[in-house]
């Protein structure tokens, strides 16, 4: 299957593990957790980081985002008996994510895993597995499983919340319906994109280089959305929060730049930004439910709730991602090298 229509499932896929959630989490929400710590590589990482406020902000408990490599037994100092490290893989087979679940579980930590299939590795160090119940997704760039993910790491935070009566029912309720709006209006966005893309895809095919910018509040987004890029397009592509943009990295456009822009509408600077870069780079494209009206800009009526918008900015990168590098003579959904991990001894399933 293409990437397009892995998305196209997303919000089906969605609106099930919302059903299944309270069945998924009975045991996990009844334990006792001051500390929340989510780690995975790549796509993995991102649903952490992105979710991090989100989770801190509903379960009332500290939540931290690390790399598997930045796990070690200092990073579980003192008591950690009620510290819960949830460990993310796709695949299910990431053995620096398995060997950061053991480092934890050694340091005393509950562990936990989100794997996008039953039986993975990294379910043999868990102490609660948390299947993302996404379904298959065999392309390299994985599009559906981020969404999933996210939507999982809110559910448990959900789930911690109500049964610590941090929410009550009817707020959890109102979470829910909040959260089953937004699968609900993925299609339309998606549809938005594509009409977008299908006026620009000549330019966005001669891509050089690109730079995507979002603001703090969509940061793991604009790193994943920087990863899908350069995974499929097959260019050197980074992303920056706005802030971290200006000190610096501005220096490097130039007339070959391509720059996406995420407008959530909390950055009043953006639009100076925007006319700044013009002078140097006419490959500018910008985001959001508010932008100025040109044939480069994408205008969707993005619902644009604080934290559930993780789920509407990122669909027309990912729709980049399955549409342009076909144009590049590129298959986006095959890896340049599908043994890559098999070499590289990074994963336990890679035949």
């Amino acid at each position: 299957m293409r990437i397009q229509e892995y998305m196209q499932e997303t919000p089906v896929k969605m609106k099930e593990i919302i059903q299944e959630a309270d069945q998924l989490f009975a045991e996990v929400r009844t334990r006792e957790i001051d500390r929340i710590v989510v780690t995975g590589s790549g796509t993995s990482f991102h649903s952490g980081l992105q979710t991090q406020k989100l989770m801190q902000h509903i379960a009332g408990v500290r939540v931290d985002a690390y790399y598997p490599f930045a796990i070690n037994t200092e990073t579980f100092l003192g008591n950690s008996s009620k510290t819960l490290v949830v460990g993310i893989s796709q695949g299910g087979s990431s053995y620096s994510t398995y060997n950061a679940m053991k480092v934890a579980k050694e340091a005393g930590c509950l562990t936990a895993s989100m794997a996008g299939q039953e039986d993975a590795l990294i379910d043999e160090v868990a102490d609660f597995i948390l299947t993302v119940q996404c379904g298959e997704e065999l392309a390299g760039a994985k599009t559906k499983g981020f969404y999933c993910t996210k939507l999982n790491l809110t559910l448990l935070a959900l789930q911690l919340a109500r049964e610590t009566g941090k929410l009550s029912n009817e707020d959890y309720n109102k979470e829910i319906s909040l959260l089953e709006e937004t699968a609900d209006q993925f299609l339309k966005t998606y549809d938005t994109a594509l009409q977008w893309i299908e006026t620009n895809k000549e330019k966005l095919a001669q891509a050089k280089d690109i730079r995507v910018i979002g603001t703090s509040e969509i940061y793991g987004d604009t790193l994943e959305s920087a990863l899908k890029l350069l995974e499929t397009m097959r260019i050197p592509v980074t992303g920056y929060e706005f802030e971290e943009f200006i000190h610096g990295i501005y220096n490097a456009v130039n007339e070959d730049s391509t720059i996406i822009i995420f407008d959530t509408g909390v950055e009043k600077r953006l639009e100076k930004l925007v006319e700044v870069l013009s002078s140097w780079t006419e490959h500018i494209y910008v985001i959001g439910s508010k932008v100025e009206e040109n044939p480069q800009n994408m205008k969707a009526e993005f619902i644009n709730h604080p934290y559930y918008k993780t789920y509407e900015y990122i669909i027309p990168v990912q729709l980049i991602c399955g549409e342009i590098p076909p144009l590049r003579g590129v298959d986006p959904s095959i890896p340049k090298d599908p043994k890559f991990h098999m070499k590289l001894e990074s994963k336990k399933f890679n035949k």
